[in-house]
C-alpha cells in the first residue's frame, strides 16, 4: 500500500518548498450555506473569549506531533509534552492567560514553534523552553487554524481577512486581504499558496510577493484545508461539494456531492481520496474523476482529518468514537474515547493520538488495534 504523504501534510510541522495560497468571504453569502452544524464550531471559537478572574477559558484544541515531543495548544496555554509519556517539559505562558486563548495547532520550523491567539498575536517559541524569540502584532483578528511553514516563509491566515507572509525573524513580507475571514490553513506547492475563504473562493497566490494568480467561486463557504497532488488541488466546502482543480489556471476539473459538509482536508492513498463530513459519512473518492468508491456512516459528524496507519485510516467522530478502516474501506474496530472529537487525528508509528474535546482527559494515545496506552497520561481539569 502506498500513500502520497504530500497530500495531507503532517498537519503543522512539515516544512514546503517554495508555493501559496489565498482566500475571502462574505456574511451574507454565508448564511445560507452553513449548515447547522457550525454551532459546533462557534461554540468552540466563541466561547473561547470569556475573560475575568476565576473564569476558565474553552477551546477547540489542537496538537502538532514529531517523534520525540506533542505541542499542544489549549485554551490558555501551549505545552510542550514528551511524546511517549505526556510529561510536561515546558508551558507557555507559565500561568493560564484569560485574554490569550490558543486554539490552532502549533506550527514548527527549525527550533521555532509558531503559535496564534484569540488576541491576535503571532508568537514565536523556543521548542527548548518555550521562551519567546518573537512575536507579531500587525493582524487585527483571530487565528483560528495554524500557519504554513514553506522553506523559510511563514503563511498565516487570519479572521481579519489577510493572509500574512512573514519571514523567520517575524518580519512582514505581504500580506493579502480577501473580503472576509481566513479560517483554515493554506497548501502550497512551493511557488504558489492555495487559500480557502468563507467567501466561497479558493485563490492562488504568489508565494514570494503575495500576488493574486487566479480565484475561483466554489459556491459555498470554505473551512477545510485543501490537498495537493499531481498538479491538482482538491478540497471541499460546507454544501458537501468537493472540487478537484487544475493548479495552474484555476480550472474545475470535477467535482462530487457527497452527504454533509467538509470541515477537513482529505487523505490520498493509492489515488483514492479518504475524508469525513457533517452528517457522519466517511466518503472515499476515485481521484481521477470524483466517483465515489464508498461511504460509509459513523453516527456522528466527522469534522478532523483522519490519520493514517499500516492498516488503514483512522477517523474520529463528534459521539466520541475512533474507528478504523481498511484501505478497502471495510471497518477494522470502533474504540470510544466518550469525549467529542473534533480536531484532527495525529499518528507517529502505530500509535494514534487523539485530541478530545471535551471532559478531564484531553490527550488520549491509543495504539494501531485502538486499545489505550495507559503509559501516556495528560489531563487538565476544565
Amino acid at each position: 500500500m502506498t500513500a502520497d504523504l504530500t497530500l495531507f501534510r503532517a498537519p503543522h510541522s512539515l516544512k514546503i518548498s517554495k508555493k501559496g495560497f489565498t482566500y475571502q468571504m462574505e456574511n451574507k453569502r454565508m448564511k445560507k450555506n452553513i449548515p447547522i452544524v457550525i454551532s459546533i464550531f462557534w461554540l468552540a471559537l466563541l466561547l473561547t473569549s470569556c475573560t475575568g478572574s476565576g473564569t476558565a477559558v474553552n477551546s477547540w484544541s489542537g496538537a502538532l506531533l514529531t517523534d520525540t515531543a506533542v505541542y499542544f495548544a489549549d485554551a490558555g496555554q501551549v505545552y510542550a509534552l514528551r511524546a511517549e509519556t505526556g510529561n510536561i517539559v515546558w508551558q507557555y505562558p507559565e500561568k493560564a492567560s484569560t485574554t490569550r486563548v490558543f486554539l490552532a495547532a502549533p506550527a514548527l520550523v527549525d527550533d521555532q514553534l509558531i503559535v496564534g491567539d484569540y488576541a491576535n498575536l503571532l508568537t514565536s517559541l523556543s521548542i527548548r523552553d518555550g521562551k519567546e524569540n518573537w512575536q507579531f502584532n500587525g493582524a487585527k483578528g483571530r487565528y483560528i487554524d495554524s500557519p504554513l511553514i514553506i522553506e523559510d516563509t511563514i503563511v498565516a491566515p487570519n479572521a481579519d481577512n489577510h493572509l500574512y507572509a512573514l519571514d523567520l525573524s517575524g518580519k512582514t513580507m505581504w500580506n493579502f486581504e480577501a473580503g472576509h475571514s481566513f479560517w483554515a490553513q493554506p497548501a502550497s506547492d512551493g511557488k504558489t499558496v492555495f487559500a480557502p475563504c468563507l467567501d466561497h473562493y479558493l485563490y492562488a497566490l504568489d508565494l514570494e510577493t503575495g500576488n493574486l494568480k487566479w480565484k475561483i467561486d466554489l459556491k459555498a463557504s470554505l473551512v477545510a484545508r485543501p490537498a495537493l497532488g499531481d498538479g491538482t488541488i482538491y478540497v471541499g466546502n460546507l454544501d458537501g461539494d468537493v472540487f478537484a482543480i487544475n493548479i495552474e489556471n484555476g480550472k474545475i476539473i470535477w467535482n462530487q456531492k457527497v452527504p454533509g459538509g467538509v470541515w477537513s482536508a482529505p487523505i490520498f492513498v493509492d489515488n483514492q481520496l479518504f475524508f469525513g463530513d457533517q452528517t457522519g459519512n466517511v466518503n472515499i473518492l476515485k481521484a481521477e474523476d470524483g466517483s465515489i468508491v464508498q461511504s460509509f456512516q459513523t453516527g456522528s459528524a466527522v469534522i478532523g482529518s483522519g490519520a493514517l496507519l499500516t492498516d488503514g485510516i483512522a477517523f474520529g467522530n463528534e459521539k466520541g468514537e475512533v474507528i478504523l478502516f481498511g484501505f478497502n474501506g471495510e471497518k477494522q474496530w470502533v474504540r470510544a474515547v466518550d469525549r467529542s472529537i473534533y480536531s484532527n487525528l495525529l499518528v507517529f508509528g502505530d500509535q494514534i493520538l487523539v485530541v478530545a474535546t471535551k471532559g478531564a482527559k484531553t490527550l488520549v494515545s491509543l495504539d494501531a488495534n485502538g486499545n489505550e496506552n495507559t503509559n501516556f497520561i495528560f489531563s487538565i481539569k476544565k
